[in-house]
């Protein structure tokens, strides 16, 4: 007799649920690209910040942007996806490809597929790259104190707690 958890469903899926608990990205991806379509560039424009290093820091990380950039890609503004972050193209057609690769795979009653070693260090690097650049370009303007004053929350808090106290 079969083996339950191997047995393939009608679908030709063994253990859909198994898969979807291994890898949440099968559930995540689909979410994140119809609510890339589903939002308007206006309200994540200017929403709210998401970045731990920009909230805590000021300062922008190798990620920013790509909320923004997946919205824009998402309504064909392929420019201003460049502009908010230039990794969003290439990641966004990554994780669209790997999506359709893990359902075709699971259709098969495979496993999904694992990305190379190299896609992730590139991406890595990636984001390193533009983590340095920006961290460069940010310190390397004139306004930089304030906008460091204005954005950093732990500052934003040192000026509430010294003006409680004080």
């Amino acid at each position: 007799m079969p083996d339950q958890s191997t047995a393939p469903s009608p679908f030709g899926l063994r253990r859909p649920w198994a898969a979807l608990q291994r890898e949440p990205a099968l559930v995540a991806i689909p979410l994140a690209v119809a609510l890339s379509f589903a939002l308007e560039l206006s309200t994540v424009e200017h929403g709210p910040v998401l970045c731990v290093s920009r909230l805590l820091f000021g300062l922008p990380c190798g990620g920013c942007g790509l909320t923004r950039g997946y919205v824009a890609l998402a309504h064909g503004q392929w420019l201003g996806a460049l502009r908010f972050n230039p990794l969003t193209p290439f990641l966004y057609l990554w994780m669209v490809g790997w999506w359709g690769a893990a359902v075709v795979q699971l259709r098969r009653g495979l496993l999904p597929p694992t990305s190379p070693r190299w896609v992730g260090v590139i991406a890595m690097g990636g984001f390193g790259l533009l983590w340095i650049s920006r961290t460069i370009t940010f310190f390397a303007s004139a306004d930089w104190p304030q906008a460091m004053a204005r954005d950093a929350l732990a500052l934003r808090l040192w000026r509430w707690l010294a003006g409680a106290a004080g």
